[in-house]
C-alpha cells in the first residue's frame, strides 16, 4: 500500500492509546536510578544510532545509520511492549529529561514533518508537572502523562519546566508507512 496522501494541515494529534501511567512511571524511575546528576536537559537512549553509512549526508533519511538496542532498554519491558504495539519501523528512541527550571529554547527539527513521509517523532510524556510548558507554533500543546502524541516538529517548538519536579518524555523517532498515517490523521487534532 502507498504511503501518498495530500499534505497535511494540522502540526499536531493525540492518537488513540492511553498508557499506564504507573507502570511507565515505575519502570522509568527503576531504569534511570543512579544516573549522574544533570544541568538543564539530559538525554538518555534506549534505541541509538550505531554504525553509521558511508557517505551519508542526509540525517532524515532512516537508514543513515544501523539502529541498535541500548542495554537500558532490557531493563524496560512496558517500554519494549509499547514499541511492540506500533506497527511501524523505529528508529531513535531516547527519554528526554528536563529538570526544574530547565528549557529547550525555540528550534525546529526540519526533517519530522508528516509531509515528508520519512520519519516523525511521537512523544509519550512519562512525568511531568502543571507548569511544564510545551509551546508549538507558540501554542500550548496539552501534553498529559501516558497519552501518545504526534507534532509537527518542522514547525517552532519549546519547552520550559517551571515546576519543581523533572520531566520525563519517551521520544519515538519512527519511519512514516499508512499506520502511521492513518493513526495520525484519525487522532484528536
Amino acid at each position: 500500500m502507498s504511503v501518498e496522501s495530500p499534505g497535511f494541515d494540522f502540526d499536531r494529534s493525540k492518537l488513540t492509546p492511553k498508557y499506564d501511567v504507573a507502570r511507565l512511571q515505575q519502570e522509568v524511575s527503576d531504569a534511570i536510578r543512579g544516573f549522574p546528576p544533570y544541568v538543564h536537559y539530559k538525554v538518555i537512549p534506549l534505541i541509538g544510532a550505531g554504525q553509521p553509512r558511508e557517505g551519508v549526508t542526509d540525517y532524515s533519511d532512516p537508514d543513515w545509520t544501523t539502529w541498535v538496542a541500548m542495554p537500558i532498554l532490557g531493563e524496560c519491558p512496558y517500554i519494549s511492549e509499547i514499541l511492540d504495539s506500533l506497527e511501524c519501523r523505529k528508529t531513535s528512541v531516547r527519554l528526554l529529561r528536563i529538570e526544574p527550571g530547565g528549557e529547550l529554547r525555540e528550534h525546529t527539527d526540519p526533517q519530522l514533518d508528516l509531509d515528508h513521509r520519512n520519519q516523525v517523532r511521537l512523544h509519550v510524556p512519562v512525568f511531568t508537572n502543571e507548569q511544564v510548558e510545551f509551546l508549538l507554533n507558540g501554542t500550548a500543546v496539552p501534553l498529559e502523562e501516558g497519552e501518545l502524541w504526534y507534532l509537527r516538529l518542522s514547525d517552532p517548538h519549546s519547552v520550559v519546566n517551571q515546576g519543581p519536579t523533572e520531566r520525563v518524555q519517551l521520544s519515538i523517532d519512527v519511519v512514516v508507512n499508512d499506520w502511521v498515517i492513518d493513526r495520525i490523521t484519525e487522532g484528536v487534532k
